[in-house]
């Protein structure tokens, strides 16, 4: 069965891999045909006069006259021919291969024909560090400071574009100094056409670059402020992803960086260095988190402390080393290929890995490493042969599918972990309503234990009780000892069955939960004092209502309210004169109802208000009492989410007021 399983997984792997790679090598290969520089170039004449179309735009990649270490106007070419190297835009780098010391640094005169007629627009792409643009002898502009002097050289580095008429053959001359870059001079084809056609071609390559970049930014940012406001196992492999991303989006910003002409040009080329390279990083940290969560410690170290090791000398070479050391830049940019090479591979290696272990969610990712891997062979395999008008580079192709793969995957895993907390709420809820059931029938069943208990012991206490009464009356050969023994006997038999009927109102209180039901409490009221008044005028006091004709609803149950209002009803009465009066009302706000008992009886003392609704205290001193009334009555008004609050001054009367949460219609 498990052989089964490991070829099942091993063959859904390797035809994932293959897959990927095939439509990645397909993609390539279309971009490389319909939006390649070299493909789409000018005719050349026969005298290498590159002809340019009156309608549409061409790059201008052949036919270019290299004047290493000289600076050339344009009429040194007045005077007669100079010494050159016939070129094309790409094939040099820079100035190493003409320097004995293999220095790329220089000063270098670039110089090209043309042939067309009418208006045209030449789009200059990112020219390497300096330059000064000449056609037909006149001077169009410049970019930096382009100077003999290393002193007075100023590198500027932006996308440049001038308008001019063409007319028979003029040529075209731009002088170029690098003193700061790794590359120098045209490695990037200038663009030519008709200022509707170049204008066109510029806005779809900043619309195709800023859909790479801010959708990795919002991406990268979403991912960070999740982290923040996370706390589980998925935490750090967020905090990996939004990295990744927010890595991708500084990299791929460059285009923007050039069209304003941002200066610092060495921090800016060392910051897109180390976002491309620390993108690699989090690529492998993610995939070493999601691929191999336990074991391969050392070699967990070993690529942290290799990437975290590149990520530093793509940073400090360019910045300090190479001005000191300009030789070992025809080491620099080998070493990086090399390095995203290995990268790739392991890349590859370790989810090709998590596929043959059938780790869930590999497929998206295993498909978006290999596409990153071709990226980064064909953009290696590919200098001097392919360059896009708008779109980019493969290699940054490849490593937006990995950002895409892993908004995937985490979109997945996240899906997943919601899945989980829905059956684990269900589960929690199931649980709950068990435990409540098991605890209602706990509490129904105590309170039928305590019932009948009473019952049992309320007939027995009732005949001590009547016997001893009976001996104390028929006057049976007692002396007088013996009947203040038989009083104090009944005395604490009446004790008994007083507190015996206190525990049976506290177990029918609290036997079962409360069964809630929608009350209209302006009827309530009105019912609860008609019903009331008859009783409560034989005590004496006039009863009187005012009831708000506002319509109050509220959640309750009926037999439970009228309790705790009959419990303060009568207690006005106990205490209120039979001149006195007794007044039920309601009120209401916005959110609360408001039921006041109020009457002008003898009032509270005010050291006995804090205890009042505390469980068997009482101030019936001379009428008996338990003091569980006002406790009942308090334990009902919480049940019903409210609170219950008294003012009283002695000899000026009480106000009880219950407060209860309205139902919002």
């Amino acid at each position: 069965m498990k052989q089964t399983i490991f070829t099942k997984t091993a063959f859904q792997t390797i035809l994932i891999t293959a897959g990927a790679i095939m439509i990645s090598l397909l993609g390539l290969l279309t971009v490389t045909r319909y939006d390649n520089k070299y493909i789409t170039k000018a005719a050349l004449t026969q005298d290498n006069v590159c002809i340019v179309p009156e309608k549409g735009y061409c790059s201008l990649v052949d036919g270019w006259e290299l004047y290493p270490d000289t600076m050339l106007f344009p009429e040194d070419f007045s005077a007669g021919s100079k010494s050159h190297y016939n070129t094309w835009a790409g094939e040099y780098p820079n100035l190493a291969l003409f320097h004995e010391d293999k220095n790329p640094y220089g000063i270098s005169t670039w110089r090209l024909h043309l042939q067309g007629n009418g208006n045209v627009l030449l789009y200059l792409q990112e020219p390497l560090c300096a330059a000064r643009v000449y056609v037909d002898g006149r001077c169009l502009g410049e970019t930096g400071d382009v100077s003999f002097d290393f002193h007075n050289y100023t590198p500027l580095i932006k996308d440049t574009a001038y308008s001019f008429f063409l007319d028979g053959e003029p040529e075209l001359i731009i002088q170029t100094a690098n003193y700061s870059h790794y590359y120098g001079g045209i490695w990037f084809a200038p663009i030519i056409g008709d200022a509707d056609s170049v204008s066109h071609l510029i806005a779809c390559r900043m619309i195709i670059y800023g859909l790479l970049f801010f959708s990795s930014l919002t991406l990268s940012l979403f991912c960070i402020v999740l982290w923040m406001r996370r706390d589980d196992h998925g935490k750090t492999a967020t905090l990996y992803f939004g990295m990744l991303s927010l890595s991708f989006a500084l990299r791929i910003c460059y285009p923007f960086l050039r069209l304003f002409g941002v200066p610092l040009v060495g921090t800016l080329y060392a910051i897109e260095d180390a976002a491309a390279v620390s993108g690699i990083y989090f690529s492998m940290q993610i995939a070493l988190l999601l691929f191999l969560p336990d074991g391969f410690k050392r070699l967990k170290k070993a690529l942290r402390f290799l990437s975290l090791g590149i990520c530093g000398i793509v940073v400090i070479a360019p910045l300090f080393v190479f001005p000191a050391i300009p030789a070992l830049i025809l080491w620099y940019g080998p070493f990086i290929s090399w390095y995203k090479a290995i990268m790739a591979f392991s890349l590859i290696s370790l989810t090709v890995y998590g596929g043959f272990r059938g780790l869930q969610n590999i497929g998206i990712v295993l498909a978006a490493a290999a596409a990153n891997g071709v990226g980064l062979f064909y953009s290696v395999l590919s200098i001097g042969a392919y360059e896009p008008f708008v779109g980019a580079y493969p290699e940054e192709y490849g490593a937006f599918c990995m950002v895409i793969a892993f908004a995937v995957l985490m979109v997945r895993r996240n899906r997943e972990m919601a899945e989980e907390n829905i059956k684990l709420t269900l589960h929690l809820q199931e649980e709950v309503e068990q435990k409540t059931e098991h605890l209602h029938r706990l509490l129904t069943e105590r309170g039928q234990l305590i019932a009948e208990l009473g019952h049992d012991m309320k007939s027995p206490l009732t005949s001590l009780s009547n016997m001893a009464q009976i001996i104390r009356l028929n006057d049976i050969m007692l002396d007088e000892d013996t009947r203040r023994r038989m009083i104090h006997i009944e005395e604490q038999c009446h004790i008994l069955s007083e507190r015996l009927k206190s525990i049976q109102e506290i177990a029918a209180h609290t036997s079962f939960p409360l069964k809630m039901e929608s009350v209209q409490l302006n009827t309530f009221l009105s019912d609860f004092y008609h019903n009331c008044r008859p009783i409560i005028e034989l005590y004496g006091p006039n009863f009187l209502e005012d009831i708000t004709s506002r319509p109050c609803h509220i959640m309750a149950n009926r037999e439970q309210l009228f309790r705790a209002l009959e419990n303060l009803l009568y207690n006005a009465a106990d205490f209120t004169p039979p001149d006195g009066k007794i007044t039920l009302s309601l009120t209401a706000d916005d959110s609360l109802a408001y039921i006041a008992v109020s009457d002008t009886g003898c009032g509270i003392p005010e050291k006995d208000l804090p205890n009042i609704f505390h469980r068997s205290y009482t101030t019936r001193s001379d009428k008996g009492g338990q003091g569980l009334g006002l406790a009942i009555t308090r334990t009902i008004v919480l049940e019903h989410a409210g609170k219950i609050d008294v003012i009283s001054k002695e000899g000026a009367g009480t106000t009880f007021t219950i407060c209860l949460p309205l139902l919002i219609s």
